[in-house]
């Protein structure tokens, strides 16, 4: 049997080629990996950023509360002066915005939720009762008009998840 230079070259080429097949594989494997610890590692950055800034509205309408309470306690008696009526007026606007604070940062959550962002399942669990809350108190039902609010996300969101529920 005679064995010929070329015999072995391509013997020699079979190997490599097998060998870098393999480390090919290998390398995308763990290039997958390393992409969706990448990915996890983003929402989880996220979802932290969107829980700190709803804290933070949060907190800040209710320090606002905590000076209004006294104002308001005293509003209609006789010991409410000019300059209580003209610090309540104030406070009721930082209220407002405080608040519209709030649902813009539930309405961001709500886009990234919608876009894929964030655990949705763990999504709903953190917001689920603090959206339908949100869209189904009293008086903020002027920002939750389905035909004239801004906040779509918020209204998509609450609506996904309610007609999640009628049909289960």
């Amino acid at each position: 049997m005679d064995i010929k230079f070329s015999d072995i070259i391509a013997a020699i080429s079979m190997v490599v080629s097998v060998g870098a097949m393999y480390f090919a594989k290998a390398s995308s494997k763990k290039a997958n990996l390393i992409a969706q610890e990448n990915l996890n590692l983003q929402s989880a950055m996220v979802e932290t950023g969107i829980s700190q800034s709803i804290e933070g509205a949060k907190t800040k309408i209710n320090e606002v509360s905590l000076v209004m309470v006294p104002l308001v306690a005293r509003e209609d008696t006789d010991n409410f002066s000019a300059e209580d009526a003209a610090s309540l007026v104030l406070f009721r606007k930082i209220m407002a915005s405080a608040v519209q604070s709030l649902i813009n940062h539930y309405d961001f959550a709500c886009s990234k939720y919608i876009d894929g962002k964030v655990d949705k399942i763990r999504f709903k669990k953190s917001y689920r009762t603090e959206i339908r809350q949100l869209v189904e108190k009293e008086d903020l039902k002027e920002h939750f008009n389905p035909v004239t609010s801004t906040y779509k996300p918020i209204l998509m969101v609450y609506k996904e998840w309610e007609d999640l529920e009628s049909q289960s």
